[in-house]
């Protein structure tokens, strides 16, 4: 079968969205597979005002999974944009592996997080495959743009699973970040569609959202893992400390997340319900070692410490166990309108509300200005 093959997400294609009076909608990747079955559909989302964008998790993909998952999404997505979120804290034979397929299969761009490798925008550039930093910074950003990064995803205090500083607000980290760097910058974390028109109107190319498609009737992720996003409210979304370096990251409350702030710790337990019995790439044993060498607290701590974070998050994803499995999400869990798996709409009509309440916004505060340079940039 013949590789994927999607258009360039770069500088200049962002100029021509910008140009033709069009935003960037990214739909964020979300960890393991709990973004399955969306990317290509998001990217083939008919939209006058909104250039849409798929992004697929290579996280705990084997190289076979996240290959077939890139195909499909090409089938898809018509012609649209689709690309690779990686972290830079999993293993790094998993890491240039999964590098090696995004590449091999011409994704629109790789998008890198939790941590950082000056080899992956080495591998980007030498293959011609734009790459995107995730910053909490403008001095990420700066660095970044250095580096040769197309774009930057600027995520705020609100995002779901790993996040930076969570004492900054979205709105002053895009404004620092649009002062530290010309790239197209697209604003993450935390945002409901209600938010779209206020943050675009900042000069940011685009947003991301990934909680909003949790609720999605498209995808492969189980009932009980979209039902599990439904209907909260304040205090049923927390802040832990992940077995991954110790950072923080935003879930939502149930008897798991409990058990951690008590101190409680979740050793690794075989996988082979999920991987089958050759395991993940042939790793065999509980721990599967999907983390860089010294990155996981509970495989550092002789698995007295902390949790497996493969164990709690397949057991959310694919099992949909609301009582064991880790639901990590956005702040913006609480503003999902949707209260039943049978109200879900699929992706193509979320993307039309939330142009529905840009043209609302645009009518009672004008026009998005274009950022001074777009039309420059997209003729050059």
């Amino acid at each position: 079968m013949s590789s994927s093959g999607f258009a360039a997400l770069d500088r200049r294609a962002i100029a021509t969205i910008r140009a033709s009076g069009r935003h960037l909608l990214v739909q964020g990747a979300m960890g393991l597979h709990s973004s399955d079955g969306l990317a290509g559909k998001v990217a083939s989302a008919p939209s006058g005002r909104l250039a849409c964008v798929g992004t697929i998790s290579g996280v705990g993909k084997t190289p076979e999974l996240l290959r077939a998952e890139l195909r499909r999404a090409a089938a898809e997505a018509g012609g649209g944009y689709v690309g690779v979120n990686l972290m830079a804290a999993i293993d790094r034979r998993d890491f240039i592996d999964l590098a090696r397929v995004a590449i091999e299969e011409r994704a629109s761009f790789l998008v890198q997080g939790a941590g950082i490798s000056r080899e992956i925008v080495r591998w980007c550039r030498e293959s011609g495959t734009p790459f995107v930093g995730i910053v909490s910074s403008g001095r990420l950003a700066a660095m970044y743009e250095r580096w040769g990064a197309e774009f930057l995803i600027a995520e705020g205090a609100g995002a779901g699973g790993h996040i930076g500083d969570i004492h900054l607000p979205l709105t002053s980290l895009v404004e620092e970040v649009l002062a530290q760097t010309t790239l197209p910058v697209v604003a993450a974390g935390g945002i409901d569609a209600g938010d779209a028109a206020a943050l675009l109107a900042t000069g940011v190319a685009g947003l991301q959202l990934a909680t909003r498609f949790i609720a999605c009737s498209d995808g492969d992720a189980h009932a009980g893992f979209k039902e599990m996003h439904l209907g909260r409210s304040e205090r049923d979304v927390v802040v832990i400390t992940s077995c991954v370096k110790g950072m923080k990251a935003r879930a939502v409350r149930n008897p798991f997340t409990e058990a951690l702030a008590a101190g409680e710790c979740f050793p690794p337990r075989s996988k082979r319900w999920f991987f089958g019995a050759a395991g993940y790439r042939g790793r065999r044993s509980s721990c599967v070692e999907c983390l860089g060498q010294g990155l996981c607290l509970c495989q550092a701590s002789g698995f007295r410490k902390s949790f497996c974070i493969q164990d709690a998050l397949l057991r959310a994803v694919k099992l949909g166990d609301r009582e064991g499995g880790l639901f990590y999400s956005g702040q913006s869990v609480t503003q999902i309108p949707e209260r039943t798996i049978a109200e879900l709409e699929p992706a193509w009509k979320i993307i039309a509300g939330i142009e529905d309440g840009i043209v609302r916004w645009e009518q009672a505060h004008g026009s998005i200005p274009l950022p001074g340079g777009v039309l420059a940039a997209a003729d050059g």
